[in-house]
């Protein structure tokens, strides 16, 4: 089973960008994110076993470590391949980055599992708008992007993680008020 590992946003945000998704989901031209009971979220990792009982606990002491902190959705980027995402990109803050490197200090022993995309160096943090958008779609899909997209001010409040295909949500912790 595939498991991800997810910042969550504070409630104003996830239903801006969930009425973002649905305005998406009318035009019929990717994978339709509400569809799946998807949440807005940005992803530490994905991987393709996990010890979730053990996870929960090292979640625990990450959120220790955490509080809440801000961000904003300033731009919007495309992950270009033969099934295309648009996404919005968060402004790239200390806290983000700190949350990201101690996550992967704590799941150091699943290294080897977990999808490169992910990864410390290789990360491209992002919340996802569309996804299997074909090539030829995309340039229509951007277009209703930029008729409902306005710079967002985002509070991360928890991470938790969850199993996908179908989305589960196994755990979720909240970091402490910044």
């Amino acid at each position: 089973m595939t498991y991800a590992v997810n910042l969550y946003f504070n409630e104003e945000a996830e239903n801006y960008i969930m009425g973002i998704w649905r305005s998406l989901d009318s035009m019929e031209k990717g994978k339709c994110l509400t569809c799946y009971d998807g949440r807005p979220h940005i992803t530490l990792a994905i991987y393709e076993d996990l010890d979730v009982e053990l996870a929960k606990e090292r979640l625990k002491s990450l959120v220790r470590e955490i509080a809440s902190f801000r961000l904003k959705f300033l731009q919007i980027g495309i992950f270009p391949h033969n099934k295309g995402a648009i996404f919005l990109a968060p402004n790239l803050t200390d806290e983000l980055f700190k949350i990201h490197r101690i996550f992967h200090n704590l799941f150091k022993d699943y290294d080897g599992q977990g999808w490169d995309y992910y990864k410390p160096q290789a990360w491209y943090p992002h919340c996802t708008l569309s996804m299997e958008t074909p090539t030829e779609a995309i340039p229509s899909v951007l277009a209703e992007v930029l008729k409902v997209f306005s710079p967002i001010d985002v509070t991360i409040r928890s991470i938790g993680i969850v199993s996908l295909d179908p989305i589960n949500y196994l755990f979720e912790v909240e970091l402490d008020k910044f």
